[in-house]
């Protein structure tokens, strides 16, 4: 029943709003249209599905710096660029345990370049978040996202996709 309610929820909203064109609903899961999520800040989770029925996190953006130095010589980012850091948790919130939890990370830059994340190594504000393997039910992985933008860019935006659903978050 709730699901036949939200559609009716959402139309009676947009025809309160006047004439001025919103964003466009886009497919969200199973089909359902949605708006598309807001942008969150610091200390905010965001929760996703995953690409199977059961799959749940709740992705929390807790700390960004820039520059991110590695504890190592080695890695090294690519001359003319250098290296940010977002500390993000990951937390399997559903009712079956996630494999490759995080599909895809990027930041985006105040110019609108699209800047994935890298393999660093440890950086000197922590450990690199463990984004591979298994996360059990109820539990929970925090460390860094590390991503290479050039210099005199300013990164602006952290987006995060599980399966084919998408959250951004306010730098």
């Amino acid at each position: 029943m709730a699901t036949v309610l939200l559609p009716a929820l959402l139309m009676s909203l947009t025809a309160c709003q006047g004439t001025t064109p919103g964003p466009e609903p886009v497919s969200g899961p199973r089909g359902t249209a949605r708006a598309p999520a807001a942008p969150a800040g610091y200390g905010d989770g965001a929760d996703i599905g995953g690409p199977r029925l059961g799959e749940h996190l709740r992705i929390t953006l807790h700390g960004f710096v820039d520059p991110a130095v590695a504890v190592e010589a080695t890695p090294r980012p690519a001359a003319g660029h250098r290296w940010v850091g977002a500390e993000v948790t990951l937390a399997n919130i559903g009712g079956t345990a996630h494999t490759s939890p995080l599909t895809e990370a990027w930041v985006v830059d105040d110019g609108g370049g699209r800047h994935p994340a890298v393999r660093s190594g440890e950086i000197t504000t922590g450990l690199s978040l463990a984004a591979e393997g298994t996360l059990p039910v109820g539990e929970h992985s925090t460390g860094w996202l590390v991503f290479e933008v050039p210099f005199g860019a300013r990164a602006v935006r952290l987006h995060c996709t599980v399966g084919t659903e998408e959250r951004s978050w306010r730098l």
